[in-house]
């Protein structure tokens, strides 16, 4: 008996210049969706990597990405000092990716809560993390609650 394991050849894409289709759905993030979450890694002063999670993370078109940070967070003191930045997704059923690009601050006082930045990554490379043979059973997701919910309605609309 032949083991499909170790004979199947699935084929894949590794890299790619910009999101695939299915990932720039994912991440475009229609009717002001926080999900699906990504991580975005910076890197710190002493050059240590540095992650974060985000919700405000979404697809403008397949080579931009844009976010909101707090202008009192690591994420963005590292950003104005390194703007290299890779941005990792984990979506159900079936994707795993990390797009790797620049990062630029648009706004440093964010128009609708000056609390805030919005910041764009201009997309070098996208890189496919979906192992083969799994699916993904869950996310990681986030939800709005109490005040926060009516504050995330009001500035969705600024990040289109």
């Amino acid at each position: 008996m032949t083991d499909t394991l170790t004979t199947r050849s699935d084929k894949r894409w590794r890299r790619l210049p910009e999101l695939p289709d299915d990932m720039f759905a994912a991440w475009q993030k229609l009717k002001g969706a926080l999900n699906p979450s990504s991580v975005v890694a910076t890197i710190d002063e002493d050059g240590s990597p540095r992650t974060a999670p985000f919700g405000s993370m979404r697809a403008i078109n397949p080579r931009l990405l844009r976010f909101l940070v707090r202008r009192d967070h690591d994420t963005l003191a590292n950003l104005k000092r390194d703007s290299r930045v890779m941005v990792a997704m984990i979506c159900p059923p079936n994707l795993a990716a990390s797009a790797r690009g620049v990062a630029r601050i648009v706004e440093e006082s964010f128009s609708v809560d000056e609390r805030y930045a919005l910041v764009e990554i201009d997309i070098s490379e996208v890189k496919n993390d979906m192992p083969l043979r799994l699916d993904i059973d869950t996310g990681i997701t986030i939800a709005p609650s109490g005040p926060f919910t009516e504050w995330w309605n009001a500035v969705w609309k600024s990040l289109e």
